[in-house]
């Protein structure tokens, strides 16, 4: 088999990935696309699949990692060097950022179709629903712990051995499956939990998108809103690597100091948003829409909370004289009733 750079591997994985799961973003979220307005599961099941293909592309070269996350989790776990995290994570980035700049060019024309400058930064990097530091890294913790956890244990039974003719043939299923099952974790995670924040669960793919919504000219983009960009970055970095830790010790019966320094960056982090919260700024909630980027969700929301202001109207009830037509007939018939009498 060829064989290429794992770090170019990690460049072209983490850019299928990019491409795929910010288009799918796009597809939804950007005025007049064919997919605008469709639902959440359209968007989670997108970046799963992303997710998959990216790492299909990259598995046998790198071992599909596409994240920061992944990799700290894994060097944690003893299955990865923690030497060529730097060159992965550099790597998973600038392919990030490559995806980003994809989906810009393919929907060129929706940025200025689309007048939500939120809505334009949501498909390069994660909004929260409601801007709380300390819920939304709780939120990214939980679920790239799980992420991190589930990941390791997926391909522990794709290993089947057959039996053929008195000759065992051992199968090595991780190659095929593998991606697949981290796809449909992904699209279950961000279903489930990623309700709060959107779910980053890769600091790869929040921060390169990121940096290319700051860089490149689209149209009214608005702020790429920075004070957040340390939660989607610092979270999934600890949650990665408690998963790591915690995987070792569950499944290896193995306790690593890894462990508690996990442990506690993950209460230093929560700590810090929690300060945060009060201390630094915080933006309005973002579940509200402006009347330009109405929906039929928003439209039905609004209707069901609608005030009533000023009189009610009142339409005068006109009889059939009154009409322009009834009195037309009207004058008529009094014109031929005379004619009618003289004979």
């Amino acid at each position: 088999m060829h064989t290429i750079s794992p770090y170019l591997a990690e460049f072209l994985g983490t850019l299928i990935m990019c491409t795929i799961g910010c288009g799918a973003i796009a597809t939804v979220e950007l005025r007049r696309s064919k997919g605008h307005g469709d639902n959440f599961f359209t968007i989670a099941f997108g970046w799963g699949f992303a997710v998959a293909f990216g790492v299909y592309a990259s598995h046998p070269y790198s071992g599909g990692h596409l994240n920061p996350a992944v990799s700290v989790g894994l060097a944690a776990f003893g299955e990865f060097d923690w030497a060529k995290v730097p060159g992965y994570v550099i790597a998973q980035l600038l392919g990030a950022m490559a995806g980003a700049g994809l989906v810009y060019l393919n929907y060129l024309p929706h940025w200025k179709a689309t007048a939500d400058q939120k809505i334009k930064l949501g498909v390069f990097s994660t909004v929260p629903a409601i801007h709380n530091y300390f819920t939304n890294a709780l939120s990214e913790i939980i679920g790239t712990f799980m992420l991190v956890f589930s990941a390791l244990y997926t391909g522990v039974n794709f290993k089947p051995t057959i039996t053929t003719g008195g000759v065992e043939l051992s199968l090595n299923l991780n190659d095929v499956l593998k991606p697949l099952a981290f796809g449909f974790m992904v699209a279950v995670l961000v279903v489930g939990l990623g309700g709060q924040t959107g779910y980053a669960l890769n600091p790869a793919r929040d921060l390169g998108p990121r940096i290319m919504h700051a860089l490149l000219p689209i149209h009214n983009k608005g702020t790429s809103r920075w004070f957040y960009s340390w939660v989607p970055v610092f979270a999934p970095l600890v949650g990665g690597f408690m998963g790591g830790a915690f995987f070792k010790l569950y499944y290896e019966s193995e306790f690593t100091l890894w462990v508690v320094i996990s442990s506690a960056c993950a209460i230093a982090l929560l700590g810090f948003a929690y300060w945060a919260n009060s201390h630094l700024y915080r933006a309005p909630s973002a579940e509200v829409i402006p009347q330009g980027e109405d929906t039929q969700a928003t439209a039905a929301r609004a209707a069901a909370t609608y005030t009533a202001t000023g009189s009610i109207p009142i339409i005068e009830k006109r009889t059939y004289q009154q009409t322009k037509f009834g009195s037309e007939k009207l004058q008529s018939l009094r014109d031929v009733i005379p004619s009618v009498r003289g004979t």
